[in-house]
C-alpha cells in the first residue's frame, strides 16, 4: 500500500510505495495512552494482515502491550539501560515503518538511531491544549486523542477506523478473578461495581469520602457488591474509604497486576473512576464507567469512549487548570471536584442500572 503524503502531522523520509513487512509502534507510556492505541493497532491489523506488528511501551505496561489487538511482539524500553541498546535492537529489526504515538525526544532520537525506512509521527496539539488551559471559560476543544491517534495512519490510506478502545484479554485472567472473587464471597450472578478512586496525581481525586457514601447507598439500596481497585499508591486512599464505609466492601488496591486488572475489571457490571488508567480500561473491556473529572476536562481529548460511558464534568470557568492535572487549585477550594455531589454520581450509576441488559 503506498503512502499517501497528505497529513500535516506526517514525517515521512520518502514517498516510495512500500512493502511492510515489520512495524514498529512506539507508545512508551502511560497506561491510559497505551490503551488508546488500540484502534491504532487493530487498524493497521486489518489493512496489513500478514505485517509483523509490534509495540514499545515501558515494562511497566508489557501486559496492557501485549493485549492491544493485532499485536504480534512486544518491545521493551528499559530506562536503567538508556536509549542506545534499545536503537541497536530497533536497528537489526529492520522495521520498514515506525509509527510514533509518543512524539517526545526519547521517541525523536529512536526514530533516527534506529533508522527505520518510514516513520509516521503524531502530532502532540499542545498549542492547541494549552489554549484550552490558559482560557477554560472557552468554548475551544480539540478531537478525542484515539482521532489524533488513527489520524496518523491517513497517509497509509488506513481511514474510517472503528476508534472504539480495545484489549483482549486470555482466559486465564478471568478464570482467576472467577476464583478470587469467589473466596470473597462474590459469586457471578453477584451485580458488582468497580471503584477506581487514585490517579496519576492528588488533585484528580474525587474525595475518598464521596466514594464511601456512594458505595455505602449502592449496597444497601441495591445490593451491588463493592470492589476497590488501585496500585500501592492508592493504598491510603481505598483504606480511607473502606475504613468509611459501614457496608462489606472487598479491596483488592495493590493485590493486582496488569495482567489480572482488565479482567477484574471487565467482570465489574459499572465502574465509578477518576481520570485515570483504569477508566480507559474499563472503555476498552466494554464495562460501563462513569469517568469523574476535575482540574483536567473532557475537551482536553480524554473522555470515556463506550457507548455506556459518561464523563462527568461540573464545567467550571476555571477547569481544566493544567493539562494533566498536576498543578494546586488556583482558587484554593478544588470546587471542580469537591463540588461534584455524590447524589449526581448516584443518580448516574443507577441511571445505567436501569438499562436493559
Amino acid at each position: 500500500m503506498p503512502l499517501k503524503n497528505n497529513c500535516p502531522i506526517v514525517r515521512l523520509k520518502t514517498n516510495e510505495p512500500m512493502n511492510l513487512s515489520r512495524i514498529l509502534i512506539v507508545r512508551f507510556s502511560s497506561l491510559g495512552d497505551i490503551v488508546l492505541i488500540s484502534p491504532v493497532t487493530r487498524a493497521l491489523r486489518q489493512a496489513y494482515p500478514q505485517t509483523r506488528m509490534t509495540v514499545l511501551v515501558k515494562r511497566a505496561y508489557e501486559p496492557i502491550a501485549r493485549a492491544l489487538p493485532g499485536v504480534d511482539d512486544v518491545e521493551i524500553f528499559d530506562s536503567n539501560q538508556g536509549l542506545w541498546p534499545l536503537a541497536e535492537r530497533v536497528r537489526s529489526a529492520d522495521y520498514d515503518l515506525m509509527v510514533d504515538l509518543h512524539a517526545n525526544i526519547r521517541s525523536h532520537l529512536l526514530a533516527w538511531s534506529g533508522r527505520a525506512k518510514q516513520i509516521l509521527r503524531y502530532h502532540k496539539r499542545r498549542l492547541a491544549r494549552m489554549s484550552i488551559v490558559y482560557y477554560p471559560a472557552s468554548s475551544i476543544a480539540i478531537r478525542h486523542t484515539v482521532d489524533a491517534y488513527l489520524q496518523v495512519l491517513q497517509p497509509l490510506g488506513i481511514s474510517d477506523c472503528d476508534r472504539s478502545p480495545e484489549l483482549l484479554l486470555p482466559d486465564t485472567g478471568n478464570d482467576e478473578v472467577t476464583e478470587r472473587l469467589h473466596s470473597e464471597g462474590i459469586f457471578p450472578s453477584d451485580l458488582l461495581m468497580g471503584i477506581a478512586p487514585g490517579a496519576s496525581h492528588p488533585t484528580k481525586q474525587w474525595p475518598a469520602s464521596y466514594f464511601a457514601e456512594l458505595a455505602d447507598y449502592m449496597v444497601r439500596t441495591h445490593d451491588l457488591k463493592i470492589l476497590l481497585i488501585g496500585n500501592d499508591q492508592d493504598r491510603e486512599t481505598t483504606r480511607t474509604i473502606a475504613h468509611a464505609m459501614t457496608m462489606p466492601v472487598v479491596d483488592w488496591t495493590g493485590r493486582m497486576d496488569l495482567t489480572i486488572l482488565p479482567a477484574a475489571i471487565q467482570r465489574c457490571h459499572i465502574m465509578v473512576s477518576n481520570d485515570s488508567g483504569p477508566m480507559h480500561i474499563a472503555s476498552a473491556v466494554k464495562t460501563p464507567v462513569i469517568g469523574l473529572f476535575g482540574p483536567t476536562h473532557p475537551r482536553l481529548g480524554f473522555s470515556p469512549l463506550g457507548s455506556g460511558d459518561r464523563a462527568l464534568s461540573l464545567h467550571l470557568p476555571c477547569s481544566p487548570c493544567s493539562l494533566h492535572g498536576e498543578k494546586s487549585c488556583k482558587i484554593h477550594t478544588h470546587a471542580c471536584l469537591k463540588d461534584l455531589t455524590v447524589e449526581c454520581v448516584i443518580a448516574e450509576v443507577e441511571q445505567h442500572l436501569q438499562r436493559p441488559v
